[in-house]
């Protein structure tokens, strides 16, 4: 509370010393912030309190008095009855009650002194003109007592209802405040959050398509606010610090972002552990090297392939489970081998087909259409599926994030759809979105998001590659128009080398971030 408001409730009483309450007519004089408010509430609760005690003992008081007064005013009466006969000769007759049922008859002689009783086992003997006068002044005392009482309730009625005029005033004036701060946050909020134009860094974004997302994303290219833009800035100079160089460019910083919910401490670990397996694999030198001449017998048990797009332009991945034998798999490769080649393959999913993708739709494009088919993935093969898919799935999760548009399950068998129905639950929910769980009567709603003349004849489109549609790699990264040499290729001049050393599996751990499914070679 303000100086001038602690003076205010301090100075000024009635008669009987009751101080006034302070009348707060400019809250201002009270509180300076917001801050001040709770103490000078809790003052005013105070005085209250104080004022609510004072008028619970007056109101005793008054009770009191107007007990007594009664039986003073009576026991005058008597005196001044007495003194009028105490020069008569006949002794007075009269009936006491001695309670509600009994009467006592009693004789008075005439007397000059009467006895009084003043409480507390006491009782004296008054000449009855004494006695008189004691009673009147009694009386009179009782009758101001009690005036003054009734004086002071009313000041104290009065003085409440000022304290708690005081009380709402203040209180309304913090609530004002408080949606005043409320608004100017809200529209510093909504300025911060107005989508802006990417920012790009000349150091390290030397992009050749568009670097604008289809649509309207939060955190997506082009619709970043001021804080997910700064949030880009900072995890870029916390990497700088620590010594990092290399994929730094903004789309690729954002993507590690979105996948942590715009955690730059959280994107930092997980570009850290990213780039500490991609060191320990040696990647970078692998992908441009790498060779997988067993990629069409392994396809006899497990295709998975990119074919051409979907209607958004992006590039359309299918793999078929149903065949899976890992056994058989592993006489024909090893699992260091097809984890090897999906690394490269998302590589290759980076630079050059969705680079090609985004210059053909004239819109950046960082995500793929999935059509998984589990037709033939009875209970038997299910321990096979889980072992592989549970293998690949720390890959993609931790080091490819923010990969999956849309993700068609087809064939699913019977119980798949309802045991969805549980775990989409425990998913987030933009995740959940990108995934739809069909059965055998999938091609409807696939021709709606791939058309017909991209999406192979076996899944119910019309193409039919020559050589056929696993092995085509078709897609507008083998166009000419759209396709440009990846920034991994080795320079003109160089010569290939034996097959590298395979890659680890790396951390299984489970991300956040939606990814595509494991991905072939390219042809």
């Amino acid at each position: 509370m303000a100086s001038k408001g602690k003076e205010a409730a301090s100075t000024g009483s009635n008669p009987r010393g009751i101080p006034y309450a302070p009348f707060v007519d400019k809250v201002e004089d009270y509180v300076a912030s917001r801050a001040d408010v709770e103490p000078t509430l809790r003052s005013f609760q105070e005085m209250i309190a104080k004022y609510q005690f004072m008028e619970q003992n007056l109101q005793r008081r008054v009770a009191g008095l107007k007990d007594k007064m009664p039986d003073i005013q009576k026991t005058l009466d008597t005196v001044r009855f007495l003194q009028l006969r105490k020069d008569e000769p006949e002794p007075i007759e009269a009936n006491f009650e001695l309670n509600e049922t009994l009467h006592a008859k009693a004789s008075i002689p005439p007397t000059e002194e009467v006895y009084i009783w003043l409480g507390a086992n006491v009782m004296l003997s008054y000449p009855i003109e004494e006695a008189e006068t004691l009673l009147s002044t009694k009386l009179s005392a009782a009758k101001q007592s009690l005036k003054n009482c009734e004086e002071d309730l009313d000041f104290l009625r009065e003085q409440i209802t000022t304290m708690e005029v005081a009380v709402a005033r203040v209180y309304n004036w913090d609530v004002v405040q408080k949606r005043k701060e409320k608004e100017e946050e809200e529209k510093s909020s909504k300025d911060k959050k107005t989508p802006t134009e990417l920012e790009l860094d000349p150091k390290y974004d030397d992009y050749d398509y568009p670097t604008k997302a289809p649509v309207p994303q939060n955190g997506h290219p082009g619709f970043l606010t001021a804080s997910q833009q700064a949030a880009v800035y900072q995890l870029r100079m916390m990497l700088e610090s620590e010594g990092y160089t290399k994929r730094l460019d903004t789309l690729t910083l954002l993507r590690f972002l979105r996948a942590r919910k715009f955690d730059v401490n959280l994107a930092k670990q997980m570009f850290v552990d990213c780039e500490k397996w991609r060191q320990e694999t040696d990647l970078d030198n692998v992908i441009a090297t790498w060779e997988y001449p067993e990629k069409e017998e392994v396809f006899k048990y497990y295709p998975q392939y990119y074919h051409k797009t979907d209607k958004d332009g992006r590039p359309v991945y299918i793999e078929q489970l149903g065949g899976i034998d890992l056994a058989a798999m592993y006489k024909i490769t090893t699992a260091e081998r097809m984890l090897t080649n999906l690394a490269v393959e998302y590589e290759r999913l980076a630079d050059p087909r969705l680079p090609a993708c985004s210059r053909k739709a004239g819109t950046l494009l960082e995500t793929c259409c999935t059509v998984m088919d589990l037709k033939g993935v009875g209970i038997g093969k299910i321990p096979q599926v889980y072992s592989y898919v549970k293998q690949v799935s720390g890959l993609s999760q931790n080091y490819y994030p923010e990969r999956l548009g849309r993700l068609y399950v087809i064939n699913a068998p019977w119980g798949f759809s309802t045991v969805w129905s549980v775990i989409k639950g425990w998913i987030d929910p933009v995740t959940v979105q990108k995934i739809h769980i069909l059965g055998s009567g999938y091609q409807k709603e696939l021709l709606a998001q791939v058309p017909a003349e991209n999406l192979p004849k076996e899944f119910g489109g019309s193409c039919t590659c020559a050589g056929g549609c696993q092995m085509s790699d078709m897609g507008p990264w083998r166009e000419k128009e759209w396709t440009k040499p990846a920034k991994w290729e080795k320079k003109e001049g160089a010569t290939a080398t034996k097959p590298a050393e395979p890659l680890a599996a790396g951390a299984t751990a489970a991300g956040t971030a939606d990814t595509p499914a494991p991905a072939p070679a390219a042809a």
